[in-house]
């Protein structure tokens, strides 16, 4: 680990304890400890289902949930006493698939907030929920802000209307917040289907395999990746479930621990299958190194 603040130049301390945290608990400080580096992401958003509608209509898909944010803070480990409490924020839940007739998609739930101390001292903040599909659009849920770069946030696609894909936005990874989920495809008021949205793997230090939507046969999105280290702590969105014409829409895949979003479910016609599920959120994560 070599990423210091700059009030320590060019000295480089080994990162001789990393505690990662997928649970809560309770972190205890090292003895001999110099430097403490925290960071604290919060839990995906999950994505919502799409509406299953008429035909005639427009049907979107559900909208793909916001990714984690992160933040991070170094602290002097005089300050932080003999150890400090430690909770991880849960991946929202998946939005049901709609078996109603001429019904909006169920929306997910929001991610949960990762949070350092038990003031607390640091709090990363889980991803908004996306949104069921609607007859006029299904906008993705906003990422959790991070505290590290300025706007740095991991949205969710938007649910399709048959038109577009809609690709979950990109959430900065290095030492970075969650991807949000891509959303669900739509379908047209002249019955013309699209595929499901990715969840962008795309980070302002390496680009990570994004997750793939569904096609626009009911096709499944697939699942975003995880990676959690001492260089980059990342949960990939899920990919949006694909429109059916002819049956069941497409599950949204679910966001990647660490702080993935979940992706938007599919769109269906009332008298031949009902709408995809949203994907649920990925958990967050706190990291915590010390330096000697």
């Amino acid at each position: 680990m070599t990423y210091l603040p700059a009030q320590y130049g060019s000295t480089n301390f080994p990162a001789a304890d990393i505690q990662t945290f997928t649970a809560g608990g309770t972190w205890t400080k090292p003895a001999g400890a110099k430097l403490v580096l925290v960071i604290c992401i919060g839990g995906g958003g999950g994505g919502g289902s799409g509406r299953k509608g008429a035909a005639g209509s427009a049907r979107c898909g559900g909208g793909g949930g916001g990714g984690g944010g992160v933040s991070r803070e170094y602290y002097d480990p005089a300050s932080l006493g003999l150890s400090q409490t430690v909770s991880v924020g849960a991946g929202g839940t998946a939005g049901a698939s709609q078996a109603a007739v001429s019904t909006n998609g169920n929306p997910g739930g929001a991610g949960g907030d990762s949070k350092f101390g038990s003031a607390p001292l640091l709090v990363g903040l889980g991803g908004a929920l996306g949104p069921g599909g609607t007859a006029v659009n299904a906008l993705g849920g906003v990422g959790g802000a991070s505290s590290l770069f300025a706007g740095a946030r991991g949205d969710g696609g938007s649910g399709g209307q048959g038109t577009t894909t809609n690709s979950g936005g990109s959430g900065f990874a290095f030492l970075g917040g969650g991807c949000g989920g891509g959303g669900g495809g739509g379908i047209t008021a002249a019955n013309a289907a699209s595929a499901g949205g990715a969840g962008n793997g795309i980070t302002n230090a390496a680009t990570y395999a994004s997750s793939t939507g569904g096609a626009n046969t009911g096709g499944n999105g697939s699942a975003g990746a995880s990676r959690a280290d001492s260089e980059a702590t990342v949960g990939i969105g899920g990919g949006g479930g694909g429109a059916n014409l002819t049956g069941n829409a497409g599950n949204g895949g679910a966001g990647g621990d660490y702080g993935g979003g979940g992706a938007g479910g599919g769109a269906s016609v009332d008298a031949v299958g009902n709408s995809g599920a949203g994907g649920a959120g990925g958990a967050g994560v706190v990291v915590v190194i010390t330096y000697f």
